[in-house]
């Protein structure tokens, strides 16, 4: 049996504010992201859909959320296989294909994860964990369209 975990967060904006960050040059698409305990992220469209470029916006964010979920779960199992990362990097390339009626969706997110582990011997193994990594992501599993590891790992 499934067991639940709830998230919440809250989204605000408003004329009053959008006036103010539109008279100093922003876009009226800047609203802010209420997270727990108090953290707030300042949140507009992306530069081609006419947002502020100096704010995060959410294909970012969506990004950002797939590939911090991969480390995380890839950092389990290597820990449960006995394998010890001492560096990982990763850059993250999104293909988003938008329709001729405005609407859009990702078609493909390639992670490229740079992992470097202490022991030489476990290479392969580390390499094969990164499929197990993304069964277990609940990013990844959330998500409907291609996710593409393009890994590297050395010792």
């Amino acid at each position: 049996m499934p067991i639940p975990f709830q998230f919440k967060i809250s989204n605000s904006w408003s004329l009053e504010h959008a006036s103010k960050i539109t008279s100093k040059g922003g876009s009226i698409k800047t609203h802010q992201v209420f997270l727990e305990k108090g953290k707030t992220l300042e949140v507009s469209a992306a530069k081609p859909f006419k947002g502020d470029p100096s704010k995060y916006n959410p294909e970012e964010l969506l990004m950002a959320a797939l590939s911090s979920c991969h480390f995380m779960s890839y950092l389990y199992v290597c820990e449960q296989a006995g394998i010890t990362i001492l560096e990982y990097s990763d850059t993250v390339e999104g293909i988003l294909n938008l329709q001729a009626n405005g609407s859009g969706a990702f078609a493909k997110i390639s992670l490229n994860p740079q992992v470097k582990i202490e022991n030489q011997d476990q290479i392969q193994l580390a390499e094969s964990l990164h499929e197990k990594a993304g069964n277990l992501c609940f990013i990844a599993n959330s998500c409907a369209f291609k996710i593409e590891y393009n890994f590297f790992v050395e010792a």
